[in-house]
């Protein structure tokens, strides 16, 4: 009966809670999580690499669909570099370098806008701060701190390009999170419950004065492995942005909203170091600030190798 509860409150706490990704872009690197703790261990080194396109053609007011048109279409195309190793039992670090192929906006009146260039440098830990072998549930509380080393005030001639579309974010983000993990069946199903809160610093550059709003997500993913070598998942994504200010602090009236994800993924593990797994995430519920264009659908594929320095 426990364990039936705490898959329960877990779902519920899921939904009234609050998360979010308030445009249909967002200047920096997108939220590449996959909803699982991850790590094998102390000395266990995991490097992977991750490809991701994201499609907005949709502008909503409110919790509905809106007339307005003023760009026909966004995209990007996106990929990073990711790498974790376990310090000890319990400590993992991890670190995640992007880079944007194309940040492109098309607009009604046949003009675009198109931004290149690295993105922002992010690193973190995890650590195992309670375990429960018995019941095989364990507590991870997660730390990140992102660094905008990348491109940022990119221009189209002399007008500066929307800061949606550039690359780097520009500011140097906090996130503290925690992540809750419970396995049945031997390992082979596994439930992930992850809360995190994200704080921005203030842009302050030549051109640029702007403070993106605070970020709170939660997700809960539950994964089943069918075979040795097959694993399907499901997660469900709730993502709330407070609004974003200008340079007089002031609320910016059409940024930050509430939106709801699902994503089903596949993992292949092969040559049992070796996984590849895509992910499709769509937006079912979107409640925005003001009028926004809002993303119709991301697509991931992620290729990882894990090595034991244990040498076992």
């Amino acid at each position: 009966m426990k364990r039936y509860t705490t898959i329960a409150v877990t779902i519920c706490l899921l939904f009234l809670s609050y998360q979010s990704i308030a445009q249909c872009c967002a200047a920096g690197n997108p939220i590449t999580d996959d909803g699982s703790a991850g790590g094998g261990g102390k000395n266990f080194f995991e490097v992977s690499l991750l490809g991701t396109y994201s499609y907005s053609d949709i502008y909503y007011e409110g919790n509905s669909k809106s007339d307005f048109e003023y760009i026909d279409y966004s995209y990007f195309l996106y990929s990073s570099a990711n790498f974790s190793y376990g310090v000890t039992d319990r400590l993992k670090l991890n670190t995640e370098i992007g880079y944007f192929f194309a940040k492109a906006q098309y607009f009604i009146f046949d003009q675009n806008r198109n931004a290149t260039g690295l993105g922002d440098l992010v690193i973190g830990a995890q650590y195992l701060a309670y375990k429960n072998t018995e019941r095989s549930f364990n507590i991870f509380p997660r730390f990140r701190l992102t660094l905008p080393v990348g491109t940022f005030d990119q221009v189209d001639g002399s007008v500066v390009l929307p800061i949606d579309i550039q690359p780097s974010s520009g500011s140097f983000k906090y996130h503290i999170g925690l992540l809750f993990s419970k396995l049945y069946m031997d390992g082979n199903l596994a439930f992930f419950f992850d809360n995190s809160f994200e704080i921005s610093q203030r842009i302050k550059t030549e051109r640029t004065n702007y403070k993106y709003g605070n970020l709170i997500s939660n997700s809960l993913y539950a994964g089943y492995k069918f075979t040795h070598n097959f694993t399907f998942a499901l997660q469900l994504r709730s993502q709330f942005r407070e609004k974003a200010s200008d340079k007089n602090e002031e609320l910016i009236n059409a940024t930050g909203g509430h939106v709801m994800f699902i994503a089903p993924q596949i993992r292949y593990n092969f040559y049992d170091t070796w996984n590849v797994s895509f992910k499709f995430d769509y937006p079912f519920y979107k409640n925005m600030n003001g009028t926004q264009l809002t993303n119709n659908y991301v697509l991931s594929l992620r290729l990882s190798k894990s090595i034991n320095f244990n040498g076992k």
